[in-house]
Formats: C-alpha cells, sequence, structure tokens
C-alpha cells in the first residue's frame, strides 16, 4: 500500500510510515546502529520501528531530524493550506444551496 485514505487503519499507516523509513535509511546506507547513533536513541527503537512500527513521537522525530528529513513536518502542519481547500468547498457548497433555494422561491411565484 502506498497511499493513504480514509479507509486506511491507524495500524497500515504505522506500518507504511515505518517502511518508508526504513527504505531512506538503507539509501543513506546506514545500519539501524548508525541510525540510532545519529538520533541519539537505543538501537531498541530503531528495530522496534522497523518491526513493528511501534515508536513515540519524541522518538520519530530524532529519527526523521537524523535522516534529515524534517522538512516532511512543513507539509504535516500546512494547516492553513489545507483549510484553504476545505473553506473553498464549503463556498462551493453553500452557493449550490442558495442557487437551489432560488430556483424553488422562484417556482412559488
Amino acid at each position: 500500500m502506498s497511499q493513504i485514505n480514509f479507509f486506511t487503519t491507524n495500524d497500515e499507516i504505522a506500518k507504511l510510515l515505518a517502511s518508508r523509513i526504513k527504505s531512506e535509511r538503507v539509501a543513506q546506507h546506514l545500519k539501524q546502529e548508525q541510525l540510532a547513533q545519529k538520533a541519539d536513541v537505543k538501537i531498541g527503537v530503531v528495530r522496534n520501528l522497523e518491526q513493528n512500527a511501534k515508536i513515540t513521537l519524541h522518538n520519530l522525530i530524532a529519527i526523521l531530524r537524523a535522516l534529515q528529513k524534517q522538512e516532511i513536518f512543513n507539509e504535516l502542519f500546512d494547516f492553513e493550506k489545507e483549510r484553504i481547500a476545505v473553506d473553498a468547498f464549503k463556498y462551493e457548497e453553500e452557493m449550490r444551496k442558495k442557487k437551489k433555494q432560488r430556483v424553488y422561491d422562484a417556482k412559488q411565484l
């Protein structure tokens, strides 16, 4: 699975994230021990992430920073961009309702 949607479970998302982090570690030619050292976490943290997709938020942040992938937080926390999309959807929905109401009012005349 590579796409996340409404039906994706939390466990599936965790496994996908763990898999992507492992792939990035391998792409950077790092052993688990090296990543743990760079992230200043115990080796068990990296193993538990890669094998069981279990990790604390604090340790996840440390590992992403060690992999120099902290920029993903910019996208993750770009709520303004998401809010604009939601606001545009709500605006369009409200306009459709008003248009339907005008048509209904005109039929009663």
